[in-house]
């Protein structure tokens, strides 16, 4: 503890010398680094030059009482966060209860033991300690999510402009003028250059919500034209699995204010979970319904369901939850928690019904029918 201790200043305010000696008898052995003084005049010009990280305030002095030093610490932003013990010996209920009021920490009455002031101190220093450590964590944690933001930002770009070549590819390709391998081939790199774009896309998202930089820009918009048009794009990978994809009452307007990007990212990644846990010959469909002031988004699959031991799992706050498609596909367990995120900012909320071997249904609402 000594390491850590002489880097919390404790400073001892009192008139009376042999006081001042006694406390600083009793802190030194402890390691904290100790400040002195005798007035009350001195102990805001040091609180204010070296803020401390504790004071130790005696009541009765000359000139400006203890009552007096502690209202001018805690009417100074400056000085307000600084936590204080008075040690006097006034031990009546209306000086302790004032000390209180005026905002000390604690109030130890004199004479005092020994034990009782190194725990007092040390209760205190714990805290500090705790409270360095939590800044410094966030601080790290701050850091790291601008380094994946940064990194997810600059690589963003040439793997969309790669994914869209490989996308050109494919459709320039006859299937009958190449060998079976190398079509195979084409379409494992279209694949592969989606579900790397939609990582990154989500990894980016994901850097710039924790640092509360994912601003929201809702804007009038047809919903369902905006859920079909980002549903198009995943048709030839589904089929390239085998699979059906469906669109539902998708015809129809349905006009709302939300974000378009931040709606396309939830819509992309149900249907990019959907592919994944279906088996071929499967059928997804995609709806929307009205409800209330909201609109209901549902994603359904034919695949393979979610365990019921999984399923309180898949949505939990701060749970990092992944699990294999049918052909061992692997997820980042980023998707849905951007989903879940970009939902409620929407006032809304993203749910799932499933049974395991029969396949899921997603649903995001939005409360999307108003400006508000």
């Amino acid at each position: 503890m000594d390491n850590l201790a002489a880097g919390y200043t404790v400073l001892i305010v009192d008139d009376v010398p042999t006081n001042v000696m006694l406390v600083q008898a009793i802190l030194k052995k402890e390691g904290y680094r100790l400040l002195t003084c005798d007035s009350g005049a001195k102990a805001l010009r040091l609180a204010h030059d070296k803020h401390p990280n504790l004071i130790l305030l005696d009541i009765m002095m000359p000139e400006m009482d203890g009552y007096e030093v502690l209202q001018h610490l805690k009417s100074n932003p400056d000085t307000n966060d600084i936590p204080v013990i008075i040690m006097s010996a006034l031990s009546d209920m209306q000086s302790i209860v004032k000390g209180y009021q005026l905002g000390a920490t604690e109030y130890v009455t004199k004479p005092f033991q020994r034990e009782e002031l190194v725990k007092r101190v040390a209760h205190r220093f714990e805290l500090f300690s705790i409270k360095r450590i939590k800044q410094e964590l966030e601080n790290t944690i701050e850091s790291r999510d601008t380094l994946y933001s940064v990194i997810a930002h600059d690589l963003r770009s040439p793997l969309g402009s790669l994914k869209m070549m490989n996308n050109a590819i494919l459709m320039m390709v006859d299937k009958d003028q190449v060998s079976p391998e190398v079509f195979e081939m084409l379409q494992m790199m279209n694949k592969t250059s989606e579900e790397i774009f939609l990582l990154l896309d989500n990894l980016l998202k994901w850097a710039k919500n924790r640092l509360k930089k994912q601003n929201v820009y809702k804007q009038e918009t047809d919903i369902n034209s905006l859920v079909s048009s980002t549903a198009e794009i995943y048709i030839p990978m589904a089929t390239q699995k085998g699979l059906t994809i469906q669109l539902q009452d998708m015809d129809k307007e349905l006009s709302g204010f939300v974000d378009i990007d931040m709606i396309k990212t939830v819509i992309r990644n149900l249907i990019s979970n959907a592919i994944k846990f279906s088996f071929e010959g499967g059928t997804i469909t995609i709806g929307s319904k009205i409800e209330g002031d909201h609109v209901v988004i549902s994603v359904k699959d034919s695949g393979k369901g979610i365990k019921k031991e999984d399923q309180e799992k898949l949505l939990k706050q701060n749970t990092h939850f992944t699990s294999y498609g049918t052909n061992n596909e692997k997820g980042s367990g980023l998707g849905l928690m951007l989903c879940k995120d970009f939902v409620e900012q929407h006032d809304g909320k993203l749910w799932f019904e499933s049974e395991e071997g029969k396949g899921s249904t997603f649903f995001a609402s939005l409360k999307a029918l108003s400006k508000e």
